[in-house]
């Protein structure tokens, strides 16, 4: 996350077309993006997020807000993505290769760094989607992954926002006893 001072500057410049800041922008939102995309769609994560890069970048100058909103507005172009590709799929199939097996073998510390981290989250993300509702692990990524509040997933979502924070305490739950349970049967 960027402090909203820093924030301000990045989008402004990002908005007159400044390269480096829409890097900036774009490092400090991707992994989050990329992950709530894995949950909806592992196969193709990685398209969806070049089309929400592009849609954002074609409607970045109309964007008002803080960087809250910002990544508000990020997922709900997303989720919109999503939806699209989930109607287009009905329509055409394809079977994406993943992204990693055309990956250099040189890394350097940061990169490894970064790469593990990438694990890590990948794997909380598998066990979201493994162990809970479609809907649980969708609230449960964009409230702790995107740290959306309650209200901007309610909004992303339709729903009310006691729905969301019902939906995400039993998903903690469920979660929790799920992973209890196989931590306690392997030996």
């Amino acid at each position: 996350m960027l402090q909203p001072r820093q924030f301000e500057t990045t989008l402004a410049a990002a908005r007159r077309g400044d390269q480096r800041a829409a890097e900036q922008l774009y490092r400090t939102h991707q992994p989050m993006l990329l992950r709530y995309l894995r949950s909806q769609e592992p196969r193709v994560a990685e398209d969806l997020a070049s089309e929400v890069w592009l849609a954002a970048a074609r409607t970045l100058p109309d964007f008002e807000g803080d960087e809250r909103g910002f990544r508000s507005w990020l997922f709900t172009v997303a989720k919109r993505r999503v939806i699209e590709h989930r109607r287009r799929g009905v329509r055409r199939r394809t079977d994406p290769v993943d992204p990693g097996s055309f990956a250099g073998t040189g890394q350097d510390t940061d990169d490894a760094v970064r790469a593990t981290d990438l694990v890590e989250a990948e794997r909380a993300v598998d066990l979201m989607s493994q162990h809970l509702t479609p809907d649980q692990a969708e609230v449960l990524i964009l409230r702790v992954v995107a740290d959306l509040s309650a209200a901007q997933v309610a909004d992303l979502m339709q729903r009310p926002e006691a729905w969301v924070r019902v939906t995400q305490h039993r998903a903690l739950k469920r979660l929790t006893s799920r992973v209890r349970a196989e931590l306690e049967a392997t030996p």
